[in-house]
Formats: C-alpha cells, structure tokens, sequence
C-alpha cells in the first residue's frame, strides 16, 4: 500500500491539485460551513449520536467516534469544516486509484478535474445539510481505500496468495466501517469495483472479470456480515438493547419480500417507472441529474467504442454494469432510491466526464488536441463552476428555510405567550410548506416551457400520469431535500411533536409537549378546517391541550 500513500502525497504536493480541489470546496461549501443551520434530523442529535440511535441503525461509526471525540453537541461550522477535509481526503483516495490504473494516460490537470467535479456534485447538498451528514464523507475516504486494498488483492494473484488473501480481508474491514458510516455505500463499493475493473479492461490488462467479481461478491459479503456483528457487539458493549426497538430494522430477506405480492410487484413497477423520472428525466431542469445523464453517454459511448475497438466485449458489459450496481437498491428493497441516498452518482459523473478526456487524449493528431485542448479546459471549468454555484445556491436556500422557520416559531410562540396558557401541551396540525419565494427553485412551475419538456421526456413511462405523481402545490416537485421543511417534519417525527418542541427551545421558547398521540388524532380530525397559521383562528384553546394549525 506505500505506492499509494505516496501517490496521495504527491497529489497533496501538486499545488495545481490542491489549489483547484480547495477552491472547488470553498466555493462549494464555504457558505454551509459559515451558515450553520438546524433542519431535518438535526434535533435529535444527542439521540442519534449520544444515546445509540445511529449505532442501532446500523451507523455505528460515528457513534464509536463520538465516544473518541466530542460530535454527540451540535456543532455548526465545525463539524462541517472537518466534514469537508475529510471529503477531500476521500476524493483523493480515489482519484489516487484511478491514477493507479491509467496512469500517464490523463495528464494532471484532467485529474485534476475529476477530483473537482466530484467534490462539488450539487446532489451532495441533497444529504449534507444533514448534521454529520451521514458521515457520507468518511464513507468515500473508506470505501475508496477498500476498493484499493481491493485492487492490490487481484494484482498480487497467482504470485502471492498469502498477500492477496491479507488484502481481501483488508478490504472488508474497510468496507465494514465504509457501511458502519452509511448504508448506500455498499452501493458506492460496488459501483467503484465494476469501474475498476472497466478502467482496467480499457488499459488493456487481461483481468479475469468473472473470477474478480466472484471475489468482490465474497468480499461485500464478509463486509455485510462483519458490519452485523460489529452492530451486535455495539450494543451488548454499550448497553443499547433498551432502545433496539425505537429503530428500522430491516434484513435482506424482509426488504425482498415485495417479489412474494402483486402489490409489491407493482410498486416496484412504479420503482423502475419513478428511477427513469429522477435520473431521467429531471436532468431536463435539475443541474446534478443534468450532468449524469450528460456523463453516462459519454461512459456508455467510450465504451462501445473501445470495446469494438478492443475486441473486447466486457468493456461494454461492464460500463451497463455500472448503471445496475448503481440502481441495485431499487431492486433490493422495490424503491426507488432518493436522492439523499444516490452517494453514488458523484462517482458516475466524474467518471464518466473523466472517460471523455480519455477519449481525447487517444486522439491521434495532436496538432488538433492542441487546438481543442483550450477548448476542452473551458468547458470543464464551466461544468465546475455551473457545480459549485448550483451547491452554494442549495445551501443559500437551506439557509433561508432556517431563517423563516425562526421567524414563524417566534411569531407562533409571542401569540402564545401573549394570550395563551402555556403549561397546557401544545399540538400541532396540520402542513406546514415553506414559503414558495424561498425554494421556488426545487419545483417546476406548472403551464411552463420546461414544464411540457418534462411532460414529453416522461412519455415512455406515462407521460401526464407519471409527471403527475410530483405534482405538488408549487409545481413539479424535482429537488427533494431543499423543499423539505424542519417545521413540517418536527410535528411527527418519531411519532410526536417533541422535536418541533425541542426547535423552539433551540430559539430560547419553552413549551410543553404532548405525548399522547390518541390525543395527537383527535387534534388533527377537530381541527382539520381550522384556518392556517398565521390567520386569525389557527390557534386555539381546546381546554385540556392548544391546538397550532399549519
């Protein structure tokens, strides 16, 4: 492993690297490190992180790390400033990788490139709003070292077998603690794996692609199990059983049981229907979506060429094998996977790109990879910026959601305070939306140019039918995490108004919370036509508990 330690030093060493890939992050992040907010997920922190939550869910890393090091307290600016060096780090590590395999073939600055169009891939915002953002950082840096411990296991067979064997066990302990951090990297580490070996049939290396997948199969499964018995372990060491029941758990075989119903069948129908709308079709009008559709030609076309080029029919099968790693979880659980989960499109979409220059650099006459490379440079750079103003937009926009939703808990608690008594519980009903001027941009408006473009590109799977299972009362729903509101979420989250409760004690507003979710119902069905708040009526005194309706 020291060619690759040095090779990641080096690339720290090139200020041309380091300087493109910093300011991408800068420009990309600079605005959520310096804007710290609370949205979704981000009250219940202690419970997640101190109390064992996330460990019981599976995500036992960041558990065992704040036992090390202090996470468990909100800590804006600074959780994300690490966040984004440790993200860094991962995206090195597979740009090291990568290197790897091609070697000379890509100058630095097409690298260069990868790494920065990686980085700043707007759907990262759709999950790193998130505190600790689903630790999706140190789930790239760790699942990219499995995959190279990965790669040194095939390259030293049949010469050392002793080795090899070391370095498959090496890999799935860091694909364990890969998973321990998020889930969907299992699909990260599969995708990598196949582009891997892809990289490798394009450079000509005669890998035994069957045999090698048969050993990544063994490797994701020992990586599976071991994460199951690390999670048990946690538990039984930490003294979590109490709480194992506040979690979802669920198994392979319970998440594969849609095959076993004709319900389930049809959703997963619906799945594959609602996968060609997201990664499809919205790249008509969603930036991130735009630029993977855009990628996965060129990967697809690259490879067709050089496999016919090649005479090598892999290089083909493995670029579709990319797409079926990549949409693997819509199988599994008969979903389609969301966006906050899709940690495995900025990967696609460097690559793809990355292949592209490829592509140029195996131009023959170089006097017009002279001329063009200029040309080349730009629009990579276009890309680049197009990314990180969508990123910092995103978290403008989370910023802004942050404001308001401030704004209306101090209005609700004044209105409470001034003619209300407020040791009685409070519940609330109702749908809270955020404003449309602040997330305007996560819909399509209806009647509207791209609005029928939508409606056209969606006539393979149903057209006005399909388009209409995101209509919302903005528009066409197209970005998810953006349009979500903490106020909307924290009135049943868990199964109570606790973490509402606990945003207005955020904000210095004390109020009782109600738990009894009998009561809960009554609530919601007796004030079901009441007026929304801010109108006169929206809050009301119902004797025993006061009633907020949104």
């Amino acid at each position: 492993m020291k060619k690759y330690l040095e090779s990641f030093c080096d690339f720290y060493k090139n200020k041309l690297y380091m300087l493109t890939l910093s300011l991408s992050a800068v420009l990309s992040y600079g605005y959520l490190i310096t804007h710290g907010t609370v949205g979704i997920d981000d009250t219940p922190y202690k419970y997640y992180f101190t109390d064992g939550l996330s460990a019981i869910v599976g995500r036992w890393v960041t558990y065992i790390l704040n036992k090390v090091v202090s996470i468990g307290d909100f800590a804006p600016f600074l959780t994300d400033f690490v966040g984004v060096l440790i993200f860094m780090a991962g995206v090195t590590v597979f740009t090291v990788l990568f290197k790897e395999i091609l070697g000379e073939r890509l100058p630095m600055i097409f690298y260069t490139f990868f790494a920065a169009l990686f980085i700043s891939c707007p759907l990262i915002s759709e999950v790193y709003t998130y505190f600790l953002h689903n630790a999706i950082s140190l789930g790239y840096l760790f699942a990219g070292i499995s995959l190279i411990a990965f790669r040194e296991s095939y390259m030293e067979l049949p010469d050392d077998k002793k080795k090899a064997f070391k370095n498959l066990a090496l890999s799935a302990v860091f694909l364990c603690i890969s998973l321990g951090c998020y889930e969907s990297f299992m699909i990260v580490w599969l995708v990598g794996l196949i582009i891997v070996l892809l990289l490798e049939r394009i450079k000509n290396k005669e890998i035994k692609v069957l045999k090698t997948l048969l050993m990544g199969a063994v490797v994701a499964l020992f990586g599976v199990i071991l994460r199951s018995i690390v999670m048990k372990l946690v538990i039984v060491i930490f003294g979590l059983q109490s709480i194992t029941s506040d979690a979802v758990q669920h198994s392979v075989a319970e998440m594969l049981d849609w095959i076993l119903t004709a319900d389930g069948r049809a959703d997963f129908v619906m799945a594959i229907k609602r996968t060609y709308m997201m990664y499809g079709v919205f790249g008509a009008v969603y930036l991130p979506i735009k630029i993977f559709v855009f990628a996965s030609v060129i990967l697809v076309a690259y490879s067709i060429y050089k496999s016919i080029r090649n005479k090598d029919l892999w290089i083909f099968v493995l670029s579709l094998g990319v797409y079926v790693a990549a949409f693997l979880l819509t199988v599994v659980q008969g979903s389609v996977t969301l966006y906050r989960s899709a940690q495995f499109l900025p990967l696609v979409s460097a690559t793809g790109i990355m292949l592209g220059l490829l592509a140029f650099e195996e131009f023959k006459i170089e006097k017009v990879r002279r001329v063009l490379k200029p040309i080349v440079l730009f629009v990579l750079s276009v890309i680049l910026w197009n990314q990180c103003f969508e990123m910092n937009k995103w978290f403008y926009v989370d910023d802004l959601k942050y404001q308001s939703a401030i704004e209306v808990t101090n209005n609700i608690y004044y209105e409470l305070h001034k003619n209300f008594d407020l040791s009685k519980p409070v519940i609330f009903t109702g749908t809270y939306m955020t404003p449309k001027s602040i997330i305007a941009d996560a819909y399509v408006d209806y009647g509207t140019e791209d609005f029928y473009r939508l409606m056209r590109y969606a006539k393979p799977v149903g057209g006005d039918e399909m388009l209409e299972k995101y209509y919302r009362p903005y528009g066409v729903w197209i970005a998810q995490t953006p349009a979500l509101s903490v106020i909307d979420w924290g009135t049943t989250a868990f199964d109570s108004t606790q973490e509402l409760v606990t945003f207005f004690a955020m904000q210095g507003h004390e109020i009782r919370v109600n738990t009894d979710m009998e009561l809960q119902y009554k609530a919601a069905v007796k004030s079901a036509d009441y007026p929304s708040f801010p109108r006169e009526g929206s809050i009301v005194d119902e004797g025993d508990y006061i009633v907020v309706h949104f």
